[in-house]
């Protein structure tokens, strides 16, 4: 296991390592969360495969702002009026993917949507900016297991794994973001994590 700062410098080789193929492990706002290029079917693959995860469960897009985000999935009136009070946050929306988008549908959901969010953190955002598009990210854990709020947590459960690990300290939400599925036009919580029910109360 390799651990590295998360000045410019670390920065600079976890883009060389998501532009090779590789996956590394990042600090969020939410959690930590394991990176790859979304147009790098190997690249996936290998988040798959340290996670213990079914191929068939889906991922979720980071962007840096919303621009990015628009690029990939539809906005409809709902998820812009989310956009405009938790983002950049602890959310991540489940819209309809753009017809222009050339990620495979292979890691998107049956009904073509995709899961999307803009991190409130300064790593990520780097990162997708240096590598001058988005990356798949998910929680750095083993499927089913709690996920990891600190390096602490990534060299308890992957030590063995040779993996590339900014540390970014200690994560600031210490929880999942919340999914929320608004491709109807309505709000769908499909997890429930640090923005609870009341807070999105306005909008159901």
């Amino acid at each position: 296991m390799e651990i590295i700062n998360s000045n410019t410098k670390g920065i600079n080789q976890a883009v060389k390592k998501i532009l090779e193929g590789e996956i590394i492990f990042i600090p969020t706002d939410t959690v930590y969360g394991i990176a790859a290029n979304p147009y790098n079917n190997e690249a996936i693959k290998k988040i798959f495969a340290i996670k213990k995860r079914p191929l068939s469960s889906s991922l979720v897009l980071l962007c840096s702002n919303h621009k990015m985000a628009k690029k990939y999935a539809v906005f409809n009136k709902i998820a812009n009026n989310l956009v405009k009070d938790f983002w950049p946050g602890p959310l991540t929306l489940i819209l309809k993917k753009t017809t222009h988008s050339k990620i495979s549908k292979k890691w998107l959901s049956k009904n073509n949507s995709i899961g999307i969010r803009i991190p409130d953190h300064k790593v990520p955002k780097k990162i997708i900016d240096k590598c001058k598009f988005p990356i798949f990210c998910t929680s750095a854990n083993i499927s089913g297991k709690k996920s990891s709020r600190d390096i602490k947590d990534i060299i308890k459960n992957f030590k063995n794994e040779k993996i590339t690990v900014i540390n970014g300290g200690n994560t600031k939400f210490k929880r999942d973001s919340t999914i929320v599925d608004v491709t109807k036009r309505e709000i769908k919580i499909l997890r429930e994590g640090y923005i609870n029910r009341k807070k999105l109360s306005n909008f159901i």
